[in-house]
């Protein structure tokens, strides 16, 4: 528990990431929960943005990982915090590289899901994990390490 926190309104908005539907690189994804916690610090002490990413990695199986980052905002400062990453199946990545599609998209082309939100049942983790980690966690996991610096 961080006790400056105790009392905390946790109040959910929607905004956009001025990153694209999905960031492609880890620049990109930073700068897109960067975005997202400006955009959502409105009446409030800090804002949270969170964006998914997949970005190229050598030595991975496909040469592409996902990941969440946490942006913490005060109005004056940002944290960053990050999940862990897990190596996009070659189907996948091979959808969204040579047709251009965002995660979500390529699952449902790859006939993973028909679901118009994968975020909103687990996200493709937990499509690929059967349940045993969900995109929350993975959220949970980058707003922790974000919130390090809040201590």
């Amino acid at each position: 528990m961080y006790p400056k926190f105790v009392d905390a309104e946790i109040v959910g908005i929607e905004v956009d990431s001025g990153v694209g539907e999905q960031p492609m690189n880890l620049d990109a994804t930073i700068e897109g929960a960067i975005n997202r916690a400006k955009a959502a610090f409105k009446e409030c002490d800090v804002s949270i943005g969170i964006e998914a990413g997949a970005m190229q990695v050598a030595r991975t199986k496909t040469g592409a990982v996902k990941i969440e980052v946490c942006a913490i905002f005060n109005g004056q400062e940002i944290s960053l915090g990050f999940s862990m990453g897990f190596v996009v199946p070659e189907d996948l990545h091979k959808l969204m590289v040579e047709q251009g599609l965002h995660l979500s998209e390529a699952a449902r082309v790859a006939g993973y899901t028909n679901h118009p939100k994968i975020g909103t049942e687990g996200g493709i983790i937990g499509i690929l994990t059967d349940g045993r980690m969900t995109r929350f966690d993975m959220c949970k996991q980058a707003l922790t390490t974000a919130l390090i610096h809040f201590r």
